[in-house]
Order: C-alpha cells, then structure tokens, then sequence
C-alpha cells in the first residue's frame, strides 16, 4: 500500500475525528484509517453512552467540553450535512451529589473553576435538591451541583458517521483490515503491519485502538505501564 503521512488504528469516533481534523488542517495529508470491523457494532463508540459535561475540576478539562458542546451544536453545518441533520443533543444536564463534608468542599472548588470558566453549573443545598428532585432522598445530603446547560447525551453514530465521511471527502483513506504489528526505524515506530499482509510505511501513527490500545502497544515487545 506504500507509505503514509499518519497512520490511525481504530475508524469509530476517535480515529474518524482525528482523521477529519488533520485533513482539514492539513489538506494534503495523506491519512490512512484502519479498522477491523466497519460495522463498528463493538466499537467503545457504539457502546458508549455519548455524553458529555461541562463538571470538571480542572480549567483545561472544562474549556475542551465547553468547545465539545458548541460543536455538537453546529455539527451539521461543520460537516456540511444535510440542514435537517442533528445529533439530537439533549441538554438535560447532570447531578453531581456531596454526602459529606470533605466532598462538599472538592464540590465547592470545582464549581467555582467550572463557573470562572463561564459554565452554568449550580450548587444546589438538599432541599433544593429535594424539591428539583423529588424522587431523590436527601437526608444525608451536604450539597449537589447540576449542570442546566450544554450537559447532556447526543447520537453517537451519528457523530461517527459525520467524522468518517468529511474526513473521507477531505482525502482520508478508510481501509477494512486489522492492525497485527508495528515496525520500528531506530527508536521510532514507522509503520504498521495488516492482517492482509501488507506493511504500510507511516511517517506518525496513531493508537485510536480503544480497549484494544495496550494490545497494539504490545506488538512493540515493551511492557506496558
């Protein structure tokens, strides 16, 4: 098959956008996807709940989501799919729950870091909770926090598929085979070996493998930490 810019082990939805977003800032990156089921029906992504939030303790971890939520709102016009297209974001939020007073505390702290970030998370006392939820017991409750906004779940194939065909239009190469080596130059991987047979040369590549990571990792011969 020759040789590549950049290799992806594993199409679903981690390889698909990576393989979207370097052909699009790189147009004439020759990328290569391969994926040993293209159906994706045991794929981390088809097995995922598809959610997402804006509750994290670190400013870095909300501002990645804050720019996840804006994109999955505008998914249809980035991928230039038909207008009626939609993930179907529901924004239904999360509840986080503090039952004591240590985690209420942590509780605290990241909220104040989700909100500096301008995300609408909420501290809600147990009454509050109570009332909001009324199914919920709350009598050894210290403190909650939800999320009304830009919180939620969305089509995660849909998404997939989204990835996988902008990126294929931008000039990515989707190949049905499996990963079963890796070839080495000097202390750098430079290739990968397929199922098929064949060895392609590769200048990166990039482990998208999901549960099945450590596995290619592994054909290096090194322990994995």
């Amino acid at each position: 098959m020759g040789s590549f810019d950049i290799v992806i082990v594993g199409g679903a939805v981690m390889g698909s956008a990576a393989a979207y977003w370097l052909t699009r800032f790189d147009p004439g990156c020759r990328v290569l996807v391969v994926e040993r089921d293209s159906s994706y029906a045991r794929s981390s992504t088809a097995l995922s709940a598809a959610s997402i939030r804006q509750q994290f303790s670190t400013e870095v971890n909300v501002r990645i989501s804050q720019f996840g939520a804006e994109f999955l709102k505008t998914f249809s016009e980035e991928m230039d799919l038909d207008e009626n297209f939609d993930l179907g974001f529901i924004q239904n939020g999360y509840l986080f729950l503090a039952c004591s007073e240590q985690t209420a505390t942590a509780m605290r702290l990241s909220v104040a870091t989700q909100k500096s970030c301008g995300a609408g998370t909420e501290l809600l006392s147990p009454t509050e909770v109570a009332c909001s939820f009324p199914f919920l017991a709350v009598e050894d409750l210290e403190l909650a926090s939800f999320g009304p906004r830009d919180e939620g779940w969305f089509d995660n194939m849909g998404l997939l598929n989204g990835f996988r065909r902008k990126a294929i239009a931008s000039g990515a190469t989707f190949l049905k085979d499996e990963v079963v080596g890796l070839t080495r130059t000097g202390g750098r991987v430079s290739g990968v070996e397929l199922r098929s047979g064949a060895d392609v040369g590769a200048g990166v590549v990039i482990n998208a493998a999901g549960p099945a990571a450590a596995r290619v990792m592994g054909f290096l011969g090194e322990e994995i930490p």
